[in-house]
């Protein structure tokens, strides 16, 4: 007897380590997708920081290349009336007076420490200006990349929907098929 219950028991035992392995297995595949999701919701949360980061410092470098404008053009400004001293100074030298001929001297050197200072004003400009364009661009870039990962965490996210059903369907179909042999 105990001979002919044997093959019932291991075909039973075998069908029941089959389930256990398809439970294990699903398991770890949602185990699986569950991690991945969370990865691509700390990558989001990244990208979106570091796109506010970026928009932040443009903000302060436009200020910043706002703020070197205005004084460029109050330098300027300033070299149009020492310029114009310095011309009617030497305008009015006409007698070599010391104190005119000290006073062009000087006059002369404030237009070269202006145009100096326009100078390195102008050179402040292009590095912000630069940077300006860098962080725009990396902006853009960042965007970019954030529109993929969404685009592929909702593909992923469909993936899945369409794993599960699809799964559904087949363990629905199994009870079908086991509700047939019973009967």
């Amino acid at each position: 007897m105990l001979i002919i219950l044997l093959p019932f028991f291991t075909n039973a035992q075998s069908s029941l380590q089959r389930q256990m392995q398809a439970s294990n297995s699903m398991v770890r595949q949602q185990n699986q997708m569950f991690l991945q999701q969370q990865q691509q919701q700390r990558m989001m949360a990244s990208m979106m920081n570091n796109i506010e980061t970026k928009e932040s410092k443009l903000a302060k470098e436009e200020k910043k290349f706002k703020k070197i404008q205005e004084k460029i053009k109050q330098k300027e400004a300033d070299l149009t009336t020492k310029n114009d001293e310095l011309k009617s100074l030497e305008i009015n030298s006409q007698n070599n007076n010391s104190d005119i001929i000290r006073d062009i001297e000087k006059a002369k050197k404030e237009v070269a420490k202006s145009e100096e200072k326009i100078s390195k004003s102008k050179t402040a400009i292009e590095k912000s200006s630069n940077k300006i364009q860098d962080l725009q661009n990396q902006i853009l870039a960042d965007k970019i990349k954030k529109a993929e990962l969404e685009k592929q965490h909702e593909e992923e996210k469909k993936l899945k929907e369409e794993e599960k059903r699809l799964k559904e369907e087949e363990k629905a179909k199994k009870q079908q098929e086991k509700q047939d042999k019973k009967k």
